[in-house]
């Protein structure tokens, strides 16, 4: 009998943790690391294609990314994660710096709009750095989003161009 209890109060407790926890579900998570050996000038590129998704909250047209850095290092200098979307003859970008390394508080997030009309397949490219020589631990978030802020189709994983 009190195993029936004990079995039921755990099984109660996980639905209701299961049910209240709340997350960021439509932003995608990027974890990856700076290396020392490249010093300051530490540079990862990466790509995020946004495009039509059946399955995605919105099948607009991709309008935005959605972009935010959190640097898990205290050390190390600022971490800063660029945001750049190039269309032949035009250029634009954004820039998020995580002000306190290693707190557990990411950045403030920043968005970066499509140039010109919104687009079904859009990519967008990211560029994180840091200020001073040593390991920099991150977690970037990002998704692509139609006008309205709705999560559109969203390259997983997103493409490492170049890792430091």
């Amino acid at each position: 009998m009190k195993l029936k209890h004990i079995q039921a109060t755990l099984i109660s407790s996980a639905i209701l943790i299961a049910s209240s926890y709340t997350s960021t579900v439509l932003a995608h998570d990027f974890v990856s690391s700076l290396g020392a050996p490249a010093g300051a000038g530490a540079t990862d590129l990466l790509r995020v294609d946004c495009f039509s998704d059946s399955t995605a909250a919105s099948q607009s047209p991709t309008h935005q990314m959605f972009i935010q850095i959190n640097d898990g290092t205290a050390a190390g200098g600022k971490l800063s994660a660029s945001a750049a979307i190039y269309t032949p003859g035009y250029g634009k970008a954004t820039t998020v710096t995580d002000p306190t390394g290693g707190d557990g508080v990411a950045s403030p997030s920043k968005i970066l709009t499509v140039i010109g009309a919104d687009a079904q397949d859009v990519q967008f490219f990211i560029t994180i750095n840091h200020s001073a020589a040593g390991v920099k631990n991150y977690t970037l978030g990002y998704h692509c989003q139609d006008a309205s802020g709705q999560h559109t189709g969203t390259s997983l994983p997103l493409t490492v161009l170049q890792n430091q």
